[in-house]
Order: C-alpha cells, then structure tokens, then sequence
C-alpha cells in the first residue's frame, strides 16, 4: 500500500539506534500502525559519518515499518543533530499602511530573518514570536489591526549545510524523500513538553549517545537551543578507560551496576569484570565505578551550566529540567542533575495528547523523538512565509526556513 495523504512516517537518526514509524491520520488524531528499530551506523556524535552503512540500517528499519503496517514509504520526517548548531535572534521592521494585512506579516517574517548566512551553513527553523504594533502592543495575530509600524522577532536555528545534505542523501539511498528536518530535542519537545511547561519557562535535555541536545522554551515558544558535543557513549568511554575493559564490557557495566550519584550508594560491593588485556577475572568497587560515572555527568553538565548562564537564561526555568535520552536513565542521573543544577528535575515521559498507539510505545523513552516529529505541526503554511534558495535540492523539497510560531 502506497503511502498517501492519509499517512505520516517519521524516522528518529541515532548515534546507537534507528527507529521508525507510521501513522494514520485519523481526524485530528494520529494513529501508530507501523514501527521498526535497529542499531545505528555510520553516526558519530549525533552526525552522519558514513553514508553507505547508515543508509543499509535505515533500510532495515523501514523494511520493518513495512512489515507491521503495509505501507510503502515514499516521504518521512526526519530528526537532525549538529555540533556546528548556532541559534540567534532576527528583527525586522516594516511600515503600515491603515490596517495590517496578510502582506504586511510576511514583509515583516521576511524582514526579520533576511540575514547573510555563511556558505557552510543553512537555516533549519525560524520560528515567530509576538509581533509588536506603533513599539508597544504586542499581539500574537497584528492582521486588520490599526497600524503605523509593525515590528516582529523571530529565533533562527542553524546548522552545517554538510549535515542537511548528509542526511538528504543518505535516505536518497533508501529512496526516501524528506518532508521535514527538525531539530531533535525539538521534535522530543512535541512529545515530552505540556504547554504550561513551555509557559513557565523549561529546558529539555535529550542524553543520546554520541550527544546531548538541549532546548529552553519560555513564555511558550522556544527561546535557545544547544548541543554539548558528549553524552552517553562519554561515560561510557570513562567506564572503559579507568578500567582498561572494552567498550561493550563497560557498557554492561555502566548499565548494570552504573549511579550517577556517589552519595546513593549505600553498600559497597565488588563487582568482576573483564579487561581487554587479559583473561583473568578482575573486580571494581561500585563506589568508585560511581565516581567514575558521576565524573563523566560532570563533564556534560558542567558544559550544559555554563552555556545557560552565559546567555542568561539560568533564571527562567520555573519548571525546571526535563530529561529523556538514554543517557538519562541510568540510576540516579535524576538526582544528580537536580543537586548539581539546582533545578527542579524530572524524567520525561511520552504525554498521550491527540495520539493513539500500543502501550508499549508510549512506556519505551525510545520512541520520544520520533512520536515528537510525528506531532510536530507548523501553524503557518511553508509557501505563505518561505522563499525556497535556488540551490536545488538532490531529491525532494527541503525549505531553507521551517516556521513554528508561538
């Protein structure tokens, strides 16, 4: 069966895992009929790095999606992580006319985001704030209202050029088309953010594997986003290296008997491992693999503080932090942030608003991005606001500019 009108697919791009769904349009609700997921590769800290074997682990995924829902992909919605990722703030100014007309709204989006953009990078999102009418009305819709001058901000999101057109052919490969590329913490956001979050001022931290993705949303709309260029695979990495064992022998550690958090450690114990030098049985304390681990968290938070302060945006989290990625769910990662940040911390989970699917997907932190690309919705129509670059794209359409509004 041919995906059409009726059907959505998205596909959440991982440095340890790809995952895949379909879903039905179903009146104002979307239900799951479809899933795949497989191990990653050829991603590297959250960018592709080789084309060839991550277009065979897409493939894999999707022949998966296939074979639960009976339908043909032909057009997907697409994560994307970057470490080159910047985001600024755009102001444009126009004036009016009698009353502000639809005209005049995009004059102004135009204006705010008419910036000179460096070769090797793109725009991936330019979302609209409140416009502002005569320098002091501020209005979510200014259309037919009385005006002299109207002024808009807007939040641009950037990243490489070479990330978005990685991603293009590599699902080229998998003769698959992209309907949109959003930002993966994001598309975690739809799913994993209520409204009254985004209101009172949150940041969503996602720990993936090769990278941690973060952003802040305050008076409803998102106002920063940033990468710390480690995550899980970081501690892991530590694990491996304190105690001369291989990467898979310290992510069983790390797994098994890993907390973020020295102080929760009532009971030291000793645990046998296997180093990659000899065969011989060794043991650690599960206090100092603690400390290793709690080192590592340091590393990815310590990061994650400092950017929040250096752009002020430390005090406008009255709802704190919200955590999800795998990274997120070792023990006692909850308690670590919350004393190290000095926040208010919880772990995210999948909200059931306007969707319907097993119950095993909304339990599996897993499938959180690619539920939130599934959901995500621009309120404004891309051909209104948007003038596409010249530069042709190798298949398909990708917008130069993404519109959210808030």
């Amino acid at each position: 069966m041919a995906a059409g009108n009726d059907f959505i697919a998205s596909i959440d791009i991982g440095t340890d895992k790809i995952v895949v769904l379909v879903a039905e349009r179903e009146d104002d609700r979307l239900r799951v009929i479809g899933q795949g997921m497989c191990p990653s590769a050829g991603v590297k800290r959250g960018v592709v790095d080789a084309i060839e074997p991550l277009s065979r682990a897409i493939s894999k995924a999707v022949q998966q999606a296939h074979k639960s829902s009976a339908v043909d992909l032909a057009t997907v919605r697409v994560n994307l992580s970057d470490s080159h990722l910047s985001c600024f703030e755009g102001y444009g100014k126009v004036p009016i006319i009698d009353v502000v007309t639809n005209l005049d709204v995009n004059k102004v989006l135009e204006s705010a985001q008419a910036y000179t953009m460096p070769t090797n990078k793109e725009k991936l999102h330019v979302f609209k704030k409140k416009f502002t009418i005569n320098g002091s009305v501020k209005v979510d819709n200014p259309v037919e209202m009385d005006a002299d001058v109207l002024e808009s901000n807007v939040h641009i999101v950037t990243v490489s050029s070479s990330s978005m057109r990685n991603i293009e052919y590599t699902l080229k490969q998998c003769d698959l088309n992209v309907e949109l590329l959003v930002l993966d913490s994001i598309a975690s956001s739809e799913a994993m953010l209520s409204q009254e979050e985004k209101d009172n001022g949150v940041c969503l931290i996602d720990i993936g594997a090769g990278i941690t993705n973060f952003s802040v949303f305050h008076h409803g709309g998102i106002i920063h986003s940033g990468i710390v260029a480690i995550g899980g695979n970081h501690v892991t990495e530590e694990i491996a290296f304190a105690y001369g064992a291989s990467f898979n022998e310290a992510q069983r550690l790390k797994e098994v008997y890993g907390c973020a958090k020295v102080t929760l450690i009532n009971d030291d114990e000793f645990v046998e491992f296997a180093q990659t030098s000899n065969r011989d049985s060794h043991q650690l304390s599960s206090h100092t693999l603690a400390e290793v681990i709690e080192k590592a968290y340091l590393d990815i938070f310590s990061s994650l503080k400092n950017n929040l302060q250096h752009q002020g945006l430390d005090k406008n989290l009255k709802s704190g932090l919200v955590l999800c990625g795998g990274g997120s769910r070792i023990s006692g990662c909850e308690e670590f942030v919350r004393g190290f940040m000095s926040k208010r911390v919880e772990l995210g989970s999948i909200k059931r608003h306007n969707f319907t699917a097993p119950e095993s997907i909304f339990d599996d932190y897993r499938y959180a991005s690619v539920i939130g690309l599934l959901m995500y919705t621009e309120d404004v129509p891309q051909e209104k606001l948007v003038k596409a670059k010249g530069r042709a794209r190798a298949f398909g359409k990708i917008k130069d500019k993404i519109f959210g509004e808030f």
